[in-house]
């Protein structure tokens, strides 16, 4: 028997069906982070809706569970997943702006990249993350910190309406016209409740933006710290802040620093005039030895401000949300970067500030803005060799920011493969969780879709 007769109703369908024995198998399983390897029965390359549907009722047919593979930078894995069918969007990239109505609608497979090169020659543009390279999808459905949420509020929060596919091959519209508690759920509640094939997100007005590559010695980095930490409790919506480190001079992420990384980078993103900029990080640039000056960006050229981390790198990440940046926080993040192991590994800090600390209209599933800071160690390395101590630095770090930790949990789009549930639980609250494992039980009550921060379906 063929992998297409055990899987009846896809032989029609315009995608490509790739299985254990076809020669593109390996390199379509292919993911971000080289320590997962996940061997699906079946990835099937849609092109189209009707293929998305053949695609979920043939696993059903045949007892599989289904992951969803979009941009495939998820660090856990999530997008394969072992022994299931895995449904493909990659070819499906294309995004619509509606001027008139100020939004846009982009394919379920669509990157960041895509739907910024639609937008911005219209002088507009929807928060979507630090890395143009990364997938709509789970960037969107699980949050979305990036440097627009100060002004624009989070990707989750810009999303206006959805098409998805739910676990039986029925396509469902999520928003006013379709089912808005299920637009609720989708706006931070992650891959659970189906494959969302189009996404339509609000479009706001770009302003001029400045960014400043702001740099101080590992030695002054309490100094540092602490006057970003008092910065980021009165900053202005139009002010986004990104700690980073260790580091060279060098900015980008995709290639191995040369020289020692003696440096902590406070980044400070502007949207608006320079002199308002320059005076929203006053206090910032007078910590002494401070250097570093603003200047002008695009808007996709601040989406590829660091590079592009090749896959295959190794990864393992871990951190919280906190309540503030305070001493205990201060205290295990200069640790952290004081004995960041390799050539790669850093700590990153993103201030939440403006926009993204309100629900928007709807409300959304994302629980976690009282947070002012997602601090998260990212082990980066090569060399599998290495994997113990990297691990242990991440968890390590993890385990000594948890003190000022928000609920317990980190920030989804950044967990790694050991996520747990009570990790996962902890970052909606108990109220919320519970809210989404209804609309989970509604429209996966069999939990076809696991491979994500599952939220597994309330009990009849």
């Amino acid at each position: 028997m063929t992998l297409a007769d055990s899987l009846p109703g896809l032989d029609g369908m315009t995608g490509t069906l790739i299985g254990p024995d076809h020669e593109g198998y390996d390199l379509a399983r292919r993911t971000f982070n080289g320590t997962i390897d996940h061997r699906p029965a079946a990835i099937v390359q849609c092109r189209t809706i009707d293929d998305v549907v053949a695609a979920i009722r043939a696993a059903r047919s045949a007892g599989l569970h289904v992951a969803i593979r979009g941009g495939g930078h998820g660090v856990a894995g999530h997008a394969m997943a072992d022994g299931a069918l895995v449904v493909d969007l990659r070819e499906m990239r294309s995004v619509t702006v509606d001027l008139e109505r100020r939004t846009a609608r982009a394919a379920g497979g669509a990157l960041w990249e895509d739907v910024d090169r639609a937008t911005t020659v219209h002088g507009l543009a929807t928060p979507g993350g630090t890395f143009g390279d990364t997938g709509i999808g789970g960037l969107t459905l699980t949050g979305g910190i990036g440097f627009l949420m100060g002004t624009a509020g989070l990707s989750c929060d810009n999303l206006v309406r959805a098409t998805v596919v739910t676990a039986d091959g029925s396509i469902v519209e999520a928003g006013e016209a379709g089912d808005p508690e299920l637009l609720w759920a989708l706006r931070g509640g992650g891959g659970n409740f189906g494959v969302v094939t189009e996404f339509e997100f609000a479009l706001h007005p770009l302003a001029p933006i400045y960014v400043a590559d702001l740099a101080l010695t590992l030695d002054r980095s309490r100094e540092g710290l602490e006057a970003v930490a008092e910065l980021a409790r009165t900053a202005p919506p139009e002010l986004v802040l990104v700690v980073l480190g260790p580091t060279t001079a060098e900015r980008s992420l995709e290639t191995a620093p040369q020289g020692p990384r003696d440096f902590l980078r406070f980044s400070a993103v502007y949207h608006g005039p320079l002199a308002d900029a320059e005076d929203a990080v006053r206090a910032l640039r007078a910590v002494p030895e401070m250097s570093g000056a603003f200047e002008p960006i695009t808007y996709p050229e601040l989406q590829a401000i660091s590079g592009v981390l090749p896959f295959g790198l190794r990864h393992y990440w871990k951190g919280h949300l906190v309540r503030d940046l305070d001493d205990t926080a201060i205290d295990a993040v200069v640790e952290a970067v004081t004995h960041a192991p390799g050539a790669f590994s850093i700590l990153l800090l993103e201030a939440i500030t403006g926009v993204a600390r309100t629900e928007p209209a709807g409300g959304a599933a994302f629980g976690q803005r009282q947070a002012r800071w997602n601090i998260t160690a990212l082990g980066i390395w090569e060399d599998p060799t290495e994997d113990a101590g990297q691990i242990a630095w991440a968890r390590r770090t993890a385990d000594a920011i948890r003190p000022a930790s928000l609920s317990g949990a980190g920030y989804g789009n950044y967990a790694s493969a050991d996520e747990t549930a009570e990790r996962v639980r902890a970052s909606f609250g108990t109220e919320r969780f519970e809210r989404l494992a209804r609309v989970k039980r509604r429209y996966d009550p069999d939990n076809t879709f696991r491979s994500n921060l599952n939220i597994p379906p309330a009990a009849p």
